[in-house]
């Protein structure tokens, strides 16, 4: 298939040392969540993690700020119990089946990012608490004012660097709906951002793996087996850094502008400026 062969020449070609050439004040993470009641998907968390940690080691990013941690309630009460005192919430259980919601992510999630709590207590940056109850449409706006209203809380300026973790669809540089996204937002404030998306061979039962893309021309709702594009099975060794809108050979366009994330419609190279691509 010649887009396939397209991309792992130029992922050979286009692999980098994960230094963000772009001019930003904002280096967004984009993760696809892990699933938060059962740790299969715990290679999702590895490869944001990691990734986290090294763009942190930076002394110029001065805060972390994550849409995981909610701007109040259980969640930001047990991320500062651990920075206070390093008190870890009690590990959760699947058979306990009367907690809601919240405690489930206060077990959960302080454990998900420890290390970079830990990171934080030895190398000191402020934690934006950014999460929202809010869903849907109004979610991408809502953790904009959270960011907002951290960043001034802290006393942070626009040209303060850091690190944002978020969902992917809040990170990308174009919208797939009418509403704009975290990024978007963000920029329209005056802050510059660049995404790096964070891809792992993940499969949950019975969907489409993380690292799956497919040809821009493809009809969603015909879609075949040979259509889809696992991006892991292109690179022998990772994790892997690739800028997604280089220069080609023959001065041709990065073939991340002919693919999508499938339900996306704006192209790989139109939505995150990088892909980090990690195996389990």
């Amino acid at each position: 298939m010649a887009l396939t062969d397209d991309l792992k020449d130029y992922i050979t070609r286009n692999c980098t040392n994960a230094t963000i050439k772009e001019k930003h004040n904002v280096a967004i993470v984009a993760e696809t969540h892990a699933l938060l009641k059962t740790n299969i998907s715990e290679i999702r968390t590895k490869a944001t993690v990691r990734l986290l940690l090294e763009l942190l080691a930076d002394v110029k990013y001065k805060y972390f700020a994550n849409e995981s941690y909610a701007q109040k309630g259980p969640i930001r009460a047990g991320v500062d119990d651990y920075m206070k005192s390093k008190t870890l919430p009690p590990v959760f259980d699947p058979k306990q089946t009367d907690l809601d919601i919240e405690e489930i992510g206060k077990r959960v999630l302080v454990r998900r990012y420890q290390p970079i709590l830990d990171f934080i207590r030895a190398n000191p940056r402020y934690i934006l608490d950014i999460g929202t109850i809010i869903d849907g449409d109004a979610r991408d706006g809502a953790l904009a004012q959270n960011f907002s209203d951290e960043f001034k809380a802290r006393g942070l300026h626009v040209g303060d660097a850091g690190v944002l973790l978020l969902g992917a669809l809040h990170a990308a540089a174009v919208s797939d709906s009418q509403k704009p996204t975290v990024r978007m937002i963000l920029e329209k404030g005056g802050l510059s951002c660049v995404s790096i998306r964070s891809l792992t061979d993940f499969q949950k039962p019975g969907e489409v793996a993380d690292d799956v893309v497919v040809e821009t021309t493809k009809p969603l709702d015909g879609l075949k087996q040979e259509d889809l594009i696992r991006l892991t099975s292109l690179v022998d060794k990772t994790p892997v850094t690739i800028a997604t809108n280089r220069d080609w050979t023959d001065k041709r366009a990065s073939p991340f502008r002919r693919v999508t994330f499938g339900s996306s419609k704006g192209s790989v190279a139109e939505q995150f400026e990088y892909i980090v691509l990690q195996k389990a």
